[in-house]
């Protein structure tokens, strides 16, 4: 296993040193597969052996293009690049790399920040659609989730006490399950009554994933009443919904 995974390092170094469009995760899945290996392990130890070699200013700038290039693959380990992308913002040689960093991850991880939200209109649990700018009168958070996300519960059972916190918000959450029909269970069994929607997975919905770039939930998008989004979060911030008008 320690021999294949060092093949796959080196093959995968090589293709990155040149310059390829796009860092060759494909080959390094389909030989992890094939040889019956953890993906997830295998991709998080690829990344620290590369990590660990790059400590001058143009190999850490070029581990920084490598966080991009790697972040869309859903298959890498997301916690090992955002430790590296974090280290390099934190640690690096110089504030050129710590600021090149900070945008990357930024660009990568907050693409729709300070961009107008795309008109969404997707069903509920009844089959209504609902038009995400028919709640324009209020600052709107748009929530991800899925009923077999943990984090994704334990942080919407929250969601009816910071309603009451603030009249001016209102939330728009998009179930990324694979049926609808859990969803609606899910929603009658809690007795939520915001709007609750269904956007599907990956292969039901795919725009809708690729325009969130959908790589982890809970995500949340504030959207202002302008239909600007106007932050990104992973959980809910208390604080900062009570202080939205």
């Amino acid at each position: 296993m320690k021999q294949l995974a060092f093949i796959l390092i080196l093959t995968t170094t090589i293709s990155f040193g040149q310059s390829t469009a796009k860092y060759d995760w494909d080959y390094v899945i389909e030989r992890v597969k094939k040889n019956k290996m953890d993906v997830t392990v295998t991709t998080k130890e690829i990344i620290s052996e590369i990590a660990a070699t790059y400590d001058g200013q143009s190999e850490q700038k070029e581990l920084i293009k490598f966080y991009g290039d790697a972040y869309d693959f859903k298959t890498v380990d997301k916690s090992i690049l955002k430790s590296m992308i974090d280290s390099l913002y934190t640690y690096g040689l110089n504030e050129d790399i710590k600021a090149l960093a900070v945008a990357t991850r930024n660009s990568m991880e907050f693409r729709l920040l300070n961009k107008r939200i795309m008109d969404i209109k997707l069903p509920d649990k009844d089959g209504n659609e609902i038009v995400l700018m028919s709640l324009k009168e209020k600052i709107v958070i748009i929530e991800l989730w899925a009923t077999w996300c943990g984090p994704c519960i334990k942080e919407m059972q929250r969601i009816p006490d910071l309603k009451k916190t603030n009249p001016n918000i209102e939330f728009y959450s998009i179930s990324v399950d694979k049926s609808p029909d859990k969803m609606k269970k899910f929603v009658e069994k809690n007795s939520y009554e915001w709007p609750i929607v269904f956007g599907g997975d990956e292969q039901g919905n795919k725009d809708l994933w690729e325009y969130f770039n959908i790589v982890a939930i809970p995500k949340y998008y504030t959207i202002d009443r302008d239909g600007i989004v106007i932050n990104v979060a992973d959980k809910l911030d208390e604080q900062f919904i009570k202080d939205l008008k």
